[in-house]
């Protein structure tokens, strides 16, 4: 059963087919393919979407020290001015590592809501950042279809995937970006921030509570995708 939802989550053919003793090139080939794309894709989401977050950051005035992309082994580590970009191995989770913040003049609950304020400005930075992905890789897919006359299934499933990686942020537990927003505003009300056990026990409830929705992930994935490729008609461009 395992099995079977990992390779649905993946777009791989059956493991099943994996286990013959006669396994062709073919499927081979396939497999690697497949499992580039989700790497490659998935990779790009995740640093354009912790991209966004640094930019929102940057332009409120946060030091940026930290761009990350993935868990795991580090496959590349760079740097883009003062901010550290480093990209790991497996492509399951990003986060934007801030510096020191500039803290507003007013105390109390008016100082939490206003660093709530900037919090959901750097929040809606990632959203956006990964939304005009999607509109502009959309716009790729049209340009191509209309000229191929065919679906273009690969730039389809990356239109997809960006839309599912918003959606599931947008879940209100920690650490997603909706769990962060939550938090935020519980901060705000209370006027003052959570203790660092406190917020160690509701991050790990929150990732406790996401693997009720990841349970359902290659049923989303199945439904995005299907609409994904039955949504328009590719109309070929009249040749004069």
């Amino acid at each position: 059963m395992l099995s079977r939802r990992l390779a649905a989550a993946l777009r791989l053919p059956a493991l099943s087919r994996l286990r013959r003793p006669s396994l062709r090139q073919a499927d081979l080939s396939e497999l690697a393919r497949r499992l580039a794309h989700f790497w490659i894709v998935w990779s790009v989401l995740l640093l354009v979407h912790e991209a966004g977050h640094a930019l929102s950051a940057a332009r409120q005035g946060l030091a940026v020290r930290r761009v990350t992309a993935g868990v795991g082994p580090v496959v590349w580590r760079g740097k883009h001015g003062a901010t550290e970009v480093v990209l790991r191995l497996v492509p399951l989770a990003g986060i934007t590592t801030l510096g020191s913040e500039r803290v507003p003049p007013a105390s109390g609950s008016s100082s939490s809501r206003s660093v709530w304020g900037a919090q959901l400005i750097v929040l809606a930075g990632g959203v956006l950042a990964t939304l005009a992905l999607a509109v502009a890789v959309a716009g790729l897919v049209a340009i191509r279809e209309g000229a191929s006359g065919t679906r273009w299934r690969w730039g389809r499933y990356v239109v997809a995937d960006a839309v599912v990686l918003t959606l599931f942020n947008f879940l209100p537990v920690p650490p997603l970006d909706g769990g962060r927003a939550v938090m935020g505003a519980i901060a705000a009300w209370r006027g003052a921030q959570l203790s660092a056990d406190a917020l160690f026990w509701v991050q790990l409830g929150g990732l406790a509570l996401a693997v009720v929705p990841m349970t359902l992930w290659t049923r989303w994935t199945a439904r995005i995708d299907s609409a994904a490729l039955r949504w328009g008609s590719p109309t070929p461009v009249a040749r004069r």
